[in-house]
């Protein structure tokens, strides 16, 4: 298949019929292990597998035990790659499966990692707690940070990874790429881009100097609230590096989650664009909503607004995720959230519904309150994901919502 679009890719990129008798789908390899043809079958699969030999050009060594790979995972991990412009891809059981597993594989005692800040719960979890617990420094930067103030965190220390979030959850600050992996070059570290908010359709961190980038696969990607998983898509040899600890840790994704993600790709960039134009019309209501103090979502950054630059160079859409801060805070972000009927209130984010979530309470709970009001978690705040349904049927539940303040 010649393939010039992700989107075209995304129908049928690593999938050949004719292996699969005839099935238009690539089946659900549901099964643990695999047989080999012979015994040096067998022999050359684990020398190739285990880094004893290089495969020879064109050569496949097949597959032998589910947690080391399956039929399903490779279909998904060469679509993943292509969307995101990467040598290889991994597919793994969950988001914070595929940051811990690249954690372990890229750090080491001794070593600093710089984060953004703010950032998703559990890799700041995973961050401050076991990878600290094994000697890693790791220091976060926020979104005002400089150059400067950059190499001042870093001082004379072994800087072997930088860290961004961006957009950032749950405020959707946005962070200069191309600044930030330049300080990693300069200093041989490895830049990790986690690109689950705008999705590839929208932001390209490859294209700005990143390494690797993530994803909780659980959101866009999926984008179905039916699956959990994650993904890292990059250069070849560090891909290759994931993979071996993959292999022994486990984290591999199922066979069925892998058919599920490959099923979801095929309609990400209709999603996330029917998404993304309801979510700036949403935003623009809620922009002009007396009860509603600011509201943060890409589309709304003027031209004076420092982030627009970055914005301008670095995305091709705003998202459909929204950060807005309802006056009155806590009591009156309950009233709201309680009143809701279209939208939904849970976690998550990404899924063909939309979903409503407090961070002050929810994902950013265990964090000290004033850490929270620094970083612009606030009481008042809700972090929004808007689906696939009517934006006029979301506007008005959101408005008959904001009513009850």
């Amino acid at each position: 298949m010649a393939e010039t679009n992700p989107q075209t890719a995304s129908v049928g990129k690593g999938h050949d019929p004719e292996r699969h008798l005839g099935s238009l789908k690539t089946p659900i390899y549901e099964t643990s292990t695999f047989v080999f043809e012979s015994a040096a079958a067998g022999k050359r699969y684990f020398e190739i597998v285990y880094g004893g030999a290089e495969p020879s050009p064109g050569e496949d060594p097949g597959y032998s035990y589910s947690r080391l790979d399956a039929p399903n995972l490779r279909v998904a991990e060469e679509r993943l790659a292509y969307w995101e412009e990467t040598e290889d891809a991994l597919v793994f059981n969950a988001g914070m499966a595929a940051i811990g597993t690249l954690f372990l594989t890229l750090l080491r005692p001794g070593d600093v990692v710089i984060y953004s800040s703010p950032a998703y719960g559990g890799t700041l979890t995973l961050l401050r707690g076991l990878m600290t617990e094994i000697g890693v420094i790791a220091r976060a930067y926020g979104p005002a940070t400089t150059g400067d103030g950059l190499a001042d965190l870093v001082g004379d220390d072994r800087l072997s990874m930088v860290y961004v979030e961006t957009p950032a959850n749950p405020t959707n600050d946005i962070y200069d790429i191309e600044m930030l992996s330049a300080l990693a070059t300069e200093h041989g570290a490895v830049t990790v881009v986690d690109n689950t908010f705008l999705s590839p359709v929208w932001q390209k961190p490859v294209r700005h100097g990143a390494d690797l980038i993530v994803h909780s696969a659980t959101k866009y990607l999926g984008g179905h609230s039916d699956l959990t998983a994650g993904v890292v898509c990059g250069r070849a040899d560090l891909i290759e590096r994931l993979r071996h600890t993959r292999y022994e840790l486990g984290t591999t994704a199922q066979p069925a989650t892998a058919w599920l993600l490959t099923r979801s790709l095929e309609t990400l960039q209709i999603r996330v664009e029917r998404q993304t134009a309801t979510a700036t019309s949403v935003a623009a209501f809620l922009a002009e909503h007396p009860k509603v103090e600011t509201v943060s979502h890409l589309s709304l950054l003027g031209a004076d607004d420092p982030r627009h630059d970055i914005f301008k160079r670095q995305c091709t859409g705003p998202g459909a995720m929204i950060s807005f801060i309802v006056t009155g805070g806590e009591e009156a972000v309950f009233r709201m959230l309680d009143a809701m009927r279209v939208v939904r209130l849970a976690v998550s984010l990404g899924g063909t519904e939309s979903l409503a979530s407090h961070p002050w309470t929810m994902s950013h709970a265990l964090m000290p309150a004033e850490e929270k009001t620094r970083i612009g978690v606030s009481p008042g705040l809700v972090r929004l994901s808007v689906g696939v349904e009517s934006p006029d049927d979301l506007i008005a539940d959101l408005g008959q919502a904001l009513d009850r303040v």
